[in-house]
């Protein structure tokens, strides 16, 4: 059984999931919940924003051409954006949108099934935590990050 996904697994319990504590204040701030309840929280399935295809190639200068369709509320855009990596590519689709937020930590953990991303993001004089999942650090990262602007929208 995936402890991730586990819908009985309480949050309580679940850094060790990760091999290491959450960030503090996450911790303290989802501290009781389901499992269920946190990843319906920080990682809502639905929202305004949801990033559809995604492509990313190396270009000069080691730099990352990324390609999205990003829907945002009705709206469906097509979006390229050249940045130093995919996070900040999504980023900057993002504040094209008018959906941007501002990363203010970051955190990744491995586990069994891939990386569990979490970002503590700003927008507006507002903070909230937000949380992805994937195989890899990329997918996790992305996720988190439009997990961050549907709770800050």
């Amino acid at each position: 059984m995936n402890t991730l996904t586990s819908p009985d697994t309480r949050f309580d319990s679940c850094a060790s999931h990760f091999r290491t504590p959450l960030p503090p204040a996450l911790r303290a701030e989802s501290t009781g919940m389901s499992w269920s309840t946190f990843t319906e929280t920080y990682a809502p399935a639905t929202g305004p924003i949801r990033l559809g295809a995604w492509t990313a190639s190396r270009t000069r200068h080691d730099l990352l051409e990324c390609q999205a369709t990003i829907a945002s509320g009705t709206t469906i855009a097509s979006l390229t954006a050249t940045a130093t990596g995919s996070i900040a590519a999504l980023s900057d689709m993002l504040y094209r949108l008018g959906s941007g937020v501002e990363i203010i930590s970051l955190h990744q953990y491995p586990h069994a099934g891939g990386v569990a991303t979490f970002l503590l993001c700003e927008r507006d004089e507002r903070r909230s935590w937000s949380m992805g999942n994937g195989p890899g650090g990329e997918e996790s990262a992305l996720g988190a990050l439009i997990a961050a602007a549907n709770r800050l929208s």
